[in-house]
C-alpha cells in the first residue's frame, strides 16, 4: 500500500506540472534543461522531450543536484564555535567570485575547498535557464570561479589550481598552462571540452618518496570520487516516488529559479528523476537494491581511510574535501541518513566536516610566499 500512494502522489504531480507547463514557454525550458544535461551526463535526450527539465538542476546526470548547508552535528562537533582559528589577513589571498548552480555537486565539492582553506569569496548564482550571469565565458557549465581576474572553469581544476597557487610557488597564470583545454566531439557531433591533469597538483620544489606516494593516493581517490562515486548518488536519491518528491520538494527552493519555474520544476522534476533514476542504476551496473551498491563504495572509502582520521592523514586533503563536498547536500535526504546508519563513514563524515567549519587548511596558507 505504501508504494501505491507514493505513486500515487508522484503520477499526481506529474498531472499538475504538465497541465501548467502547457500554459508558459515550456520549449525555452526544456531545450535548455537537455542541453544543460548533456553536458554533464553525456547520455543522448531528446530536447523535445519533457525529460529535459532535469537539466536545469546542472550536474543531475553524474551525481545529481545538491544544496550545500551547514547543519549542527553536536555528536561529532562539538564547540564548533570554540574551536575556530584566527583566519589570516586578506591582503594577498586572492579575489574569487564563484558562479554556480546552489543545488550542483561539483559546486558544492569547490565551496568546502573555500571553507576548509577560510578563503572569502563572493557567489553569483546563475540562472539555470537563462545562464545569463555566464554569458561572458565560451565554457558552459558551472562551477566557473574568477580569481584576482583570471578564469579557472571545472570543479576539479578549480581545486588543483588553487591549492597550487596556495603553495606560494607559480602564479595562476603559470598554473593555468598546465591544464589545458582538450575539445572533442561527442557522439552527438557536440563540442566538449576537458582539461589535462585535473586532479593534479603542481609542485616546483621537490617532493620526496613519501610526499609522492601520498600525493598519488590523492589523485587517484580524487578521481574515484568524480568517475566512481558520484554515479552511485541519483539512482539513490530518485530511488522511490517518495524519495523523488521528497528531494524536489527541497530542491525547488534553493535555486535561481522565477515562480513559473520553480513550479515546473518541483512537479515535473521528480517524475523525471525518478525515471532517469531507473536508467542511470543500469547504465552504471548498480545493484537491484542500489543502496546496497552506495554502501558498498562508501566502505571502499573508509577502507582506502583505514586506521587514519581522513585520507589526508591527520588533516583532510582534496580528496577527503572532494568526497564530502559530493555528499554535503544531502543530509535532510532519506539516503543519507540511511548512508550515516548503514556504514562507516559518520565518524569521518563529521571530523571533516568540524575542519572545515574551523577553515583549518587556512593555518596553512603563507601569504607572503602568494604570486600575483
Amino acid at each position: 500500500m505504501a508504494a501505491s500512494r507514493s505513486v500515487f502522489r508522484l503520477s499526481s504531480s506529474s498531472l499538475r506540472g504538465i497541465l501548467f507547463l502547457r500554459q508558459v514557454n515550456s520549449h525555452a525550458v526544456i531545450k535548455t534543461a537537455s542541453r544543460q544535461f548533456h553536458g554533464y551526463a553525456k547520455t543522448k535526450v531528446n530536447s523535445s522531450r519533457l525529460l529535459g527539465i532535469v537539466g536545469i538542476f546542472g550536474g543531475v546526470g553524474v551525481g545529481t543536484l545538491f544544496a550545500f548547508k551547514e547543519q549542527h552535528a553536536s555528536e561529532f562537533t562539538n564547540n564548533v564555535e570554540d574551536d575556530k582559528q584566527q583566519l589570516p589577513s586578506r591582503s594577498k589571498v586572492p579575489s574569487i567570485t564563484l558562479y554556480q548552480y546552489q543545488t550542483c555537486p561539483f559546486c558544492c565539492k569547490v565551496r568546502a575547498f573555500l571553507e576548509y582553506y577560510g578563503l572569502e569569496y563572493s557567489i553569483v548564482e546563475v540562472n539555470p535557464l537563462t545562464r545569463k550571469e555566464i554569458k561572458f565565458s565560451h565554457y558552459k557549465k558551472v562551477p566557473i570561479t574568477v580569481v584576482n581576474g583570471v578564469q579557472i572553469n571545472d570543479s576539479s581544476v578549480i581545486t588543483s589550481v588553487l591549492r597550487s597557487y596556495l603553495l606560494g610557488e607559480q602564479s595562476l597564470e603559470t598554473l593555468l598552462t598546465y591544464y589545458p583545454e582538450m575539445k572533442s566531439t561527442n557522439d552527438d557531433g557536440k563540442e566538449v571540452i576537458e582539461y589535462a591533469n585535473r586532479h593534479a597538483v603542481m609542485h616546483v620544489t621537490g617532493v620526496d618518496k613519501n610526499k609522492q606516494k601520498e600525493l598519488m593516493e590523492e589523485r587517484q581517490w580524487r578521481k574515484w570520487v568524480d568517475n566512481t562515486f558520484v554515479h552511485t548518488l541519483s539512482p539513490n536519491i530518485y530511488r522511490t516516488a517518495a524519495e523523488a518528491n521528497q528531494a524536489f520538494e527541497y530542491f525547488s527552493t534553493v535555486g535561481n529559479f522565477s515562480t513559473v519555474e520553480r513550479y515546473a520544476v518541483r512537479y515535473c522534476g521528480s517524475v523525471v528523476m525518478y525515471v532517469l533514476g531507473k536508467h542511470l542504476k543500469q547504465k552504471y551496473r548498480l545493484k537491484d537494491d542500489v543502496r546496497q551498491s552506495l554502501y558498498e563504495e562508501a566502505e571502499k572509502w573508509m577502507k582506502a581511510v583505514g586506521k587514519r582520521k581522513f585520507l589526508g592523514g591527520s588533516s583532510p586533503n582534496l580528496a577527503d574535501l572532494a568526497m564530502y563536498g559530493v555528499l554535503s547536500g544531502l543530509e535532510d535526504l532519506d539516503m543519507f541518513k540511511d548512508l550515516m546508519a548503514n556504514t562507516s563513514i559518520k565518524p569521518w563524515y563529521y571530523r571533516v566536516k568540524k575542519a572545515i567549519t574551523n577553515h583549518e587548511g587556512s593555518q596553512t596558507i603563507d601569504e607572503n610566499a602568494l604570486k600575483g
